[in-house]
């Protein structure tokens, strides 16, 4: 018998965890005090994220459930229990498109990114902004048909994403991050991290109105707008506005502490 949570409580990364603006990119030692505490207490910590685990960088909160690629793949104890790849000729039109186009692309599972031009500036410059390695990330060459939940695309003009956008929005959901960085995160038509908390929703017998999610980009909505009660960072994207119960604090502060207390899932300390 599966472990038994009073709820789920979703938790972002980039922009609700961390702030790359503010240079945190691990979560502070209150946000991490906060959730572990919130775990003592029932409640299952779920990471939702849109980066692959193979570049998730390690922190000391063990979250219950992973939610990893936008809901595209969702993992209890190591477990997949929760998939929604790419179908395999999707994939195959999307990628010959980039290959035409000279596009950076970056196919993400659950334990490889295959990248097809690793030595690129540009690939080493947007991933240095977020902190993360070249070496998390392997050639595309040894990519061997495994299962593909997204990709991160990085392109070289901001036009760039217009044909795009207007030439395979029947097939997959292109997720842009904000003004001035030249990269997207492109997901199967209909996958977004409402997905996950279904998953979590559906494998743990948990009621939808004892769940909670916190966000702040574009990516978060649809989460924000499934779980039973949605909280918006200080810093979010506008789309959440309508979806959110609850504005916090920033995430380079207390924001994560001061709701998880005002919504009684920990007490202050």
């Amino acid at each position: 018998m599966e472990k038994q949570f009073k709820g789920a409580v979703f938790f972002d990364y980039d922009g609700t965890l961390t702030d790359k603006d503010a240079g945190i990119f691990v979560p502070s030692p209150k946000t991490v005090e906060a959730i572990n505490r919130l775990r003592e207490n029932g409640y299952a910590a779920c990471l939702a994220t849109g980066r692959s685990l193979k570049y998730v960088p390690k922190f000391d909160i063990n979250f219950d459930i992973l939610i990893t690629a936008n809901g595209g793949c969702t993992v209890y104890n190591n477990k997949v229990v929760g998939e929604k790849p790419f179908m395999a000729e999707t994939l195959k039109s999307l990628t010959e498109y980039f290959t035409e186009k000279n596009m950076i692309f970056v196919l993400e599972n659950y334990a490889k990114c295959y990248v097809n031009l690793p030595n690129d500036k540009l690939f080493n410059k947007m991933i240095s902004m977020f902190n993360v390695k070249p070496t998390v990330f392997t050639p595309l060459e040894q990519y061997s048909n495994e299962n593909i939940y997204k990709i991160l695309l990085i392109y070289r003009n901001t036009g760039d994403i217009i044909p795009l956008k207007s030439g395979f929005s029947d097939i997959a959901d292109i997720t842009v991050p904000n003004e001035g960085i030249t990269s997207c995160d492109i997901n199967p038509k209909g996958v977004s991290k409402a997905n996950g908390v279904i998953d979590v929703c559906r494998y743990f017998n948990i009621d939808i109105k004892n769940t909670y999610a916190f966000g702040d980009g574009e990516n978060d909505r649809s989460m924000l707008q499934s779980a039973g009660y949605g909280i918006a960072m200080q810093k979010h994207h506008p789309c959440l506005d309508d979806v959110c119960s609850m504005v916090t604090g920033e995430a380079s502060k207390t924001g994560i502490y001061d709701a998880l207390t005002k919504l009684g899932l920990i007490d202050k300390f």
